[in-house]
């Protein structure tokens, strides 16, 4: 993989959580031993990041509604002229109905199957609660795109038409699935108690008949994210299936992610190559260790090869050290050939 220009940023501003899901570890991580950063922080990763050309803003944690500046976070990137995304567990878009409803135009909310599911994961009456800060939204003269995110386990993946059916009772626009991660140090680490949520054969069975059954529904591709496609890969992933294909994506080429202490990650899934305050977050994508990080991503990478949220953007743009190369010709930095230049 190469660096290419910047189209996402995805920012992390808490790491704490108002719930304790299984296949979450975030809520209970040791804290880094450096700080978290701070609103200017955070205000000048999002600025670098729009002078870098992201078009998008993805915040999330921990529970970033915990964050007491997302507000003002949201704001600025929406001043930026940057779409706002937001992922969340949905308990607090109540009290943040107003500023969301003027500055987010996405809001992926956790939905862990039909209210019996849900609250067996999230707790007791979770889903009465959501329910309540889904209509706040609701209700509101311009309101953000609400998509349902579910991550498949074996507490839910007999239930997919369930979890569609109760995403569309619940008001939400689409919904959206991932297959639990069992491998990485992603979601708070502890990747070997989340393997304990993998689905049984019976429950992977199940999941294809019902996405063979929404197939033929014609809900896959519209109301349901996904292709059927898509979603076979992901039981060919839960099922670890031996012939399964490593997933297409270039994401690392195209997206940044920011913990909350300010580490630098070219993905969700991989460790970080750097550690970033505000502006110096385009100088870390364009340094030596990002360029050599990204070299070995792909389909030879074990963390990649289990990929369970691979992103892929068709792009014919060439990477920062191609149109480098093209500008600077022999001044080149010695690194940038090893990138892949011409």
């Amino acid at each position: 993989m190469k660096t290419r220009d910047l189209r996402l940023l995805i920012l992390h501003v808490s790491t704490r959580c108002d719930q304790t899901c299984a296949h979450c570890s975030i809520w209970r991580s040791t804290p880094s031993v450096t700080p978290e950063c701070g609103l200017a922080d955070r205000l000048g990763f999002i600025e670098a990041a729009a002078s870098e050309g992201a078009t998008t803003v993805l915040f999330t944690g921990g529970e970033p509604l915990l964050c007491d500046h997302i507000e003002a976070l949201a704001r600025r990137a929406k001043a930026l002229g940057l779409t706002v995304h937001l992922a969340t567990n949905g308990l607090g878009l109540g009290r943040a109905a107003s500023w969301v409803g003027e500055c987010v135009d996405e809001v992926f909310v956790s939905l862990e199957g039909p209210a019996d599911i849900h609250d067996r994961v999230r707790g007791p009456r979770m889903t009465a609660r959501l329910q309540a800060a889904l209509g706040e939204v609701a209700r509101l003269a311009r309101r953000p795109r609400l998509v349902a995110r579910n991550t498949l386990t074996g507490l839910n993946a007999s239930a997919l038409e369930g979890t569609v059916a109760m995403a569309r009772e619940m008001g939400f626009d689409a919904v959206s699935f991932l297959p639990v991660d069992t491998s990485s140090s992603a979601f708070g680490g502890r990747p070997a108690e989340r393997g304990r949520l993998r689905p049984g054969a019976a429950d992977v069975a199940a999941l294809r008949r019902s996405i063979l059954y929404l197939a033929s529904a014609g809900e896959l591709g519209g109301f349901v994210l996904e292709s059927e496609e898509k979603l076979m890969s992901m039981t060919d992933a839960l099922a670890l299936a031996p012939d399964r294909v490593a997933p297409r994506c270039n994401a690392p080429e195209w997206s940044v992610v920011v913990e909350a202490d300010g580490a630098l990650r070219p993905c969700f899934f991989q460790p970080a190559v750097a550690a970033g305050r505000g502006s110096g977050l385009g100088a870390a994508r364009r340094s030596e260790p990002w360029a050599k990080a990204l070299e070995g991503l792909g389909p030879q990478d074990a963390t990649c090869s289990a990929c369970v949220c691979a992103k892929y953007l068709e792009t014919q743009a060439p990477s920062i050290a191609e149109r480098a190369a093209r500008t600077l010709g022999a001044s080149l930095p010695g690194w940038l050939p090893r990138m892949g230049a011409a």
